[in-house]
């Protein structure tokens, strides 16, 4: 399991995330109405967040961590300057949402017939070079894949998989 959600996150490592105008609003109130030391946890980050209007992946981790592992008050500055439960609730829901999909785009393109996309490699480690499919008549020429419908079946799943990144990213920008 740990793996495989390694490998998930890997696949988000490039991505960034806009919070709503409502989140930014709570921000922006917590933000103004915090005068005490700037040095404080989650203050720069706070500050940071307001001005680019976006959160990478590594700092969605951060913060997940952050709140993850928070042992205090929710009424601790920190807890706050980090954008308490709203920011907490809208990153774990961020999060969930791409890793779900990520396993629905592998699970899409194993429905297809593609090899296994749950191993880190993507399932080469347990595709045949050619030399070996001729060597075991398990494919006796290219014209197989015509017959299979497989470049059909491809253009299905990518489809689908857009369809459902675009389902997503409405869902994200709506929460």
């Amino acid at each position: 399991m740990k793996n495989l959600l390694k490998e998930e996150n890997s696949e988000l490592k490039n991505k960034y995330w806009e919070p709503s105008e409502e989140l930014l609003n709570h921000l922006t109130r917590i933000f103004n109405a915090y005068k005490g030391d700037k040095t404080n946890e989650g203050y720069s980050r706070l500050e940071n967040l307001l001005e680019t209007k976006e959160i990478s992946y590594q700092q969605m981790k951060r913060i997940k961590n952050f709140f993850d592992t928070f042992q205090g008050s929710i009424n601790d500055t920190s807890y706050l300057l980090n954008g308490g439960s709203k920011m907490k609730t809208w990153v774990d829901e961020c999060l969930g949402v791409a890793r779900q999909n990520i396993k629905g785009k592998k699970k899409s393109m194993m429905d297809v017939g593609m090899d296994n996309q749950f191993q880190q490699d993507g399932g080469t480690k347990t595709q045949d070079t050619s030399a070996q499919r001729i060597k075991n008549n398990k494919v006796s020429s290219s014209s197989r894949h015509i017959s299979d419908n497989r470049g059909i079946y491809e253009i299905k799943a990518f489809t689908n998989l857009l369809n459902v990144f675009t389902e997503n990213n409405k869902k994200i920008k709506n929460i």
